[in-house]
């Protein structure tokens, strides 16, 4: 085989490689009928958003992830547990870890790890 031809088909496997790499890290897209509910009233979103925005870090999304409910919260995301008095306030959010990402507050279900709710501060 010709030393060209080698050449080309490395290139092209690389090329495969790099592709499928990449897609198997992208967060998967999930259908709102099948994304977890919790509802929150204005008053608790925003009461939220103000406490977690002024006591955490604002992180930088990772690489192929995409702040959605129902996403699937990646291990670089350091999340917290709800702080106590948030809970008192807002009952149904107790058992839920929150992390700032992208300035946007996510409450993310402690087990399975997954999105129950963003919250901005336009809420």
């Amino acid at each position: 085989m010709p030393r060209f031809a080698v050449t080309l088909v490395r290139f092209v496997c690389a090329a495969a490689l790099l592709a499928a790499s990449h897609a198997t890290a992208q967060t998967p897209a999930t259908d709102s009928a099948d994304a977890p509910k919790l509802t929150l009233s204005a008053e608790q979103k925003q009461t939220i958003y103000q406490s977690i925005s002024s006591t955490q870090k604002n992180n930088a999304a990772p690489p192929g992830f995409r702040v959605a409910v129902g996403a699937s919260v990646p291990d670089g995301i350091e999340l917290k547990p709800m702080p106590q008095t948030l809970a008192a306030l807002v009952p149904a959010a107790k058992d839920l870890e929150v992390a700032m990402v992208e300035k946007q507050v996510m409450l993310v279900d402690a087990k399975s790890k997954t999105v129950m709710a963003v919250i901005t501060a336009a809420e």
